[in-house]
């Protein structure tokens, strides 16, 4: 058995601490709701991070930020977004390797952020040796706030999600491990519902993943992904299984001589609802994960019966060999477009046209542009429109219009 004890008197610590201010301010505009929709956040908190020197290298450092939040809906919502000792260990199982420990509540995340990407409560190991890396990591979210959770699988998830009755988000356990090795990584992640089958709808699931990313050339850099999953739903005296799949992949391009140009461009393929027990033996349910990534500005489905493609560019046009005010400013821009992996309706979605089979449902179009104007002050506009295949024969109701997004986003730290 190997055992440490660490003892760290409180004046080995080096503090930082601030204030930081985030505002987004975002104006909707569409024909279909006829009118303007302007919603403002507003978050002001306080942070604080310390670090601690160990022998042989190591160290402890300690992440802290808690902030109130006002927006058109709350009044105000206070939280805590970390609280995360983290401890870092070099040879501690061998010449060659490194140990990273993080416990308290911190960011969990897949290596795709195809199925989870949110802030929970628990720990994460960590291991890097020569051949490989690895790391294992365990969470609970019940403690989470449920304005602030994000973790919505269930339609019961989903209910509660707009009930002011609701303090705490969705009780769930949540595991995560994946193993890195060159430019492969497997991974599985796994979340348990421990809502009783007599609050409502309950479900389980497994999601298996590979990712292979790798460079392409000296300024290219291509990645893959396949996400396999299964599930166990329970809803009343009823139980069935799911199983489903995600498929993407995709270049990015980087051009530090052509001003900081930077492109990309990718597909992303989720599962349909599709009754093939007869054909195959089981049939193939619309993907669930357990974060929704955010797809697009304007137009944002679930990642369920979808297939996403996306093209961006950006460049900084004012970047040059000498730094100046206007070295910072990234424009940007990024064309998407969205179908149906199969006919049926989705019914988190408005205005669907019953009587269509069409596949296509539309494209968006952003602009946008950035720039940190002093080191702890960024600004960020993005505007974007979302035009929709609607009318007799398009996936939606010839009344669903236009759609046009407006967001200003500005961020300091004091």
């Amino acid at each position: 058995m190997l055992s440490a004890v660490f003892v760290v008197p409180a004046s080995a610590w080096d503090w930082e601490w601030g204030v930081t201010v985030e505002n987004t301010t975002q104006g909707a505009f569409s024909e279909w709701y006829e009118e303007a929709r302007l919603t403002q956040r507003l978050k002001t908190g306080i942070w604080s991070s310390g670090l601690s020197q160990l022998d042989h290298g190591g160290s402890l450092s300690f992440t802290a930020s808690a902030g109130y939040t006002v927006t058109d809906d709350r009044a105000y919502l206070f939280d805590v977004d970390l609280l995360r000792i983290t401890g870092r260990f070099p040879q501690l199982l061998g010449q060659r390797s490194f140990v990273q420990a993080t416990a308290g509540r911190t960011r969990f995340v897949d290596p795709t952020g195809l199925v989870l990407n949110h802030v929970a409560d628990g720990g994460v190991a960590r291991l890097t040796v020569p051949w490989g890396r690895f790391r294992l990591a365990g969470a609970y979210s019940g403690l989470l706030l449920s304005p602030s959770s994000s973790i919505r699988i269930s339609q019961t998830d989903y209910l509660e999600q707009s009930a002011d009755s609701e303090f705490f988000g969705p009780r769930r356990i949540i595991g995560l491990f994946d193993a890195t090795f060159g430019a492969a990584t497997i991974f599985t992640v796994a979340q348990f519902d421990l809502r009783d089958d007599a609050d409502g709808d309950s479900i389980d699931t497994q999601y298996f993943g590979l990712n292979v990313a790798g460079r392409v050339s000296d300024s290219m850099f291509a990645e893959t992904v396949l996400i396999v999953s299964t599930g166990q739903t329970v809803v009343g005296a009823a139980e069935d299984s799911l199983f489903s799949f995600v498929f993407g992949t995709g270049v990015r391009w980087f051009a530090e001589e052509r001003r900081f140009s930077q492109a990309s461009a990718r597909a992303l393929v989720a599962t349909p609802f599709l009754p093939l027990e007869e054909d195959i033996g089981i049939n193939i349910s619309e993907y669930r994960p357990i974060t929704e990534p955010t797809l697009g500005l304007v137009f944002n489905p679930r990642l369920s019966n979808l297939i996403l493609t996306e093209a961006t560019y950006s460049i900084r046009p004012f970047a040059g060999p000498m730094r100046s005010a206007a070295d910072s400013l990234r424009l940007s821009a990024a064309l998407r477009g969205f179908f149906r992996a199969y006919k049926g309706d989705s019914d988190y979605l408005a205005a669907m046209n019953p009587d269509s089979d069409a596949l296509y449902l539309g494209t968006e179009v952003e602009l946008g542009l950035s720039a940190v104007i002093l080191t702890d002050l960024r600004l960020g506009l993005r505007g974007g429109a979302f035009v929709p295949n609607s009318g007799p024969d398009g996936a939606f109701a010839a009344d669903r219009a236009a759609e046009w997004v407006v967001r200003f986003d500005l961020t300091t730290t004091l």
